[in-house]
C-alpha cells in the first residue's frame, strides 16, 4: 500500500542504500547509494511521502554555499527561539546535535567549513538583534568582531526572595549574560521588545538588576545601527569584563564594516 497521495502515486519512489548491489532501478524506483551512516533521526516526515534533512542535517550542507555568517545567523536561528515573523518559538536544534552529526557523519558536504564555525554557534538567543549582538561583540578579530568571550543567552535566573517581594517577580531572563562577572547587556528595540507597559517593566528589570548586585549595559537599536556609537558601548563592555580590545591588525576597521554589513543584510530574498 502506497503511503502517497493518490495524485501522486504514479510518481517515482526515490530510495536511499549503502550498497550499490542494491541500487538497482527500475521505471518506478530511483535509487541513490551514500557511504554516510545515516538513521531515521536524521530525517524528517515533512508530508505524506516526503521526507525532510533533520535541521542540523540540512545546515551542515548548507556551509558549502553559506558564506560564514550567513551560516552563524541561521544556525543561532535554529538553536534559538525566534523565527521570522515571531520571536516566540521552540529551538529545532542545539550546539551539541550538531557537533554529534558532525562527528559521525565526517564525510558529509560542507562538514569541513561547519566544523570550523560550529564553535561560534550559541543557543537561546530570543530574536535577531540578539544574534547580531553577540556574533558583533565575540566573533574572533579576523572575522570583524571584537573578541569577547561568549555569554549566556537569556538564562533563567530564579530570584530570592526579598528580590521577589520588593520587585512583583520571581525570575529574570537577561538577553546576554556573563554570570562570573555579574554583567548583563539587554537590547532595547522597538519590534521585539514592546508593549503597553514597556516602561514599567523596563524600571522594573533595571531594579531587579540592581538588587542582585549586577552591571545593566543597555544597547538601543539607534546605537547598534551606528558604528561608532557601537565601538563605544562594546569597548565599555570589554573593559567591565576586563577584556583588552586590542587588534593588531590594519585591516580589523574593514572587517568590522564587512561584518556589519553581512549581519544586518536580509537572510531571505527580499521580494521587488
Amino acid at each position: 500500500m502506497s503511503i502517497l497521495p493518490k495524485e501522486r502515486q504514479r510518481e517515482k519512489v526515490h530510495l536511499l542504500t549503502k550498497t550499490h548491489e542494491a541500487a538497482r532501478h527500475s521505471h518506478d524506483i530511483a535509487v541513490h547509494t551514500t557511504s554516510l551512516e545515516l538513521t531515521p533521526a536524521d530525517f524528517h516526515l515533512a508530508a505524506p511521502g516526503v521526507f525532510v534533512c533533520s535541521p542540523e542535517f540540512a545546515l551542515i550542507q548548507s556551509a558549502q554555499t553559506l558564506d560564514e555568517i550567513e551560516f552563524l545567523r541561521i544556525a543561532f536561528a535554529l538553536c534559538g527561539t525566534y523565527r521570522v515573523g515571531t520571536n516566540d518559538a521552540y529551538p529545532l536544534t542545539t550546539p551539541l546535535k550538531i557537533n554529534q552529526m558532525l562527528t559521525r557523519m565526517t564525510g558529509l558536504n560542507g562538514a569541513k567549513p561547519a566544523r570550523r564555525l560550529t564553535p561560534y554557534i550559541l543557543a537561546g538567543a530570543a530574536s535577531p538583534r540578539e544574534t547580531q549582538l553577540v556574533l558583533h561583540l565575540c566573533l574572533p578579530y579576523r572575522m570583524g568582531g571584537y573578541g569577547i568571550a561568549y555569554p549566556q543567552l537569556n538564562p533563567r535566573i530564579d530570584l530570592p526572595t526579598h528580590v521577589q517581594r520588593l520587585t512583583g517577580n520571581s525570575v529574570l531572563f537577561p538577553d546576554l549574560f556573563w554570570p562570573d562577572k555579574h554583567i548583563a547587556v539587554e537590547y532595547d528595540s522597538d519590534k521585539w521588545h514592546t508593549g503597553s507597559s514597556r516602561i514599567a517593566n523596563d524600571a522594573r528589570r533595571r531594579n531587579i538588576f540592581v538588587h542582585l548586585g549586577i552591571t545593566e549595559i543597555c544597547v538601543t537599536k539607534r546605537e547598534f545601527n551606528d558604528l561608532i556609537a557601537f565601538d563605544k558601548t562594546a569597548r565599555i563592555l570589554s573593559r567591565r569584563l576586563r577584556h583588552r580590545v586590542h587588534p593588531r591588525s590594519e585591516e580589523f576597521d574593514s572587517r568590522q564594516m564587512k561584518l556589519r554589513k553581512k549581519l544586518l543584510a536580509p537572510l531571505l530574498p527580499v521580494q521587488k
